[in-house]
């Protein structure tokens, strides 16, 4: 009976824990920065030009992570400019962070690809580490409070963004998307 018991003990546990992680998708990393204060920033973008998280206070923020040398984030460029093109007359605020790239690759990717969000650098990757990023893409969504509102690891959708955007718009200032 002892050995009945010690089994269970040691296999109910087993069972969970397999069941649990059969049952997550692996891409999907918690951050335990949503529903708190994002960590401020001051960085420079490629043209030379200070802009910080407090220059977005008020406003909807999305703050996505991005490299030339990520095929997932190339393609999600295209929806983030056309989301940029679109919102930002609305107040929505977008700024995009190169993730362990240089400056020359980010020109490049312009040049071919035409600009959207302005892009971040982010030298010693302060901001990246400040904000838990693993990878690229990743993407917060932040409200004109501060308070981030929901991170997206991977690549954004348009329903997904969509969805995001619309949160944090009503949640922190600007007008509804």
């Amino acid at each position: 009976m002892k050995k009945i018991i010690i089994l269970l003990a040691i296999l109910v546990p087993s069972i969970a824990l397999l069941y649990f992680s059969l049952t997550r998708d692996p891409r999907e990393l918690p951050s335990m920065l949503v529903g708190k204060r994002a960590p401020a920033f001051a960085l420079e973008t490629l043209d030379g030009k200070k802009l910080s998280l407090e220059m977005a206070h008020g406003k909807p923020l999305v703050l996505n992570f991005w490299s030339t040398w990520c095929e997932p984030c190339e393609a999600e460029y295209a929806l983030i400019k056309r989301a940029y093109e679109a919102l930002s007359p609305n107040g929505v605020v977008f700024y995009s962070v190169l993730y362990e790239d240089t400056t020359e690759n980010a020109k490049a990717f312009i040049a071919r690809n035409g600009a959207a969000a302005p892009i971040l650098l982010d030298p010693g990757l302060k901001t990246s580490i400040d904000y838990g990023v693993s990878g690229v893409p990743e993407t917060f969504f932040i409200d004109g409070e501060g308070t981030i509102r929901y991170k997206q690891s991977g690549v954004l959708t348009p329903d997904i963004l969509t969805q995001n955007v619309r949160q944090i718009a009503v949640k922190g200032g600007g007008s509804q998307p």
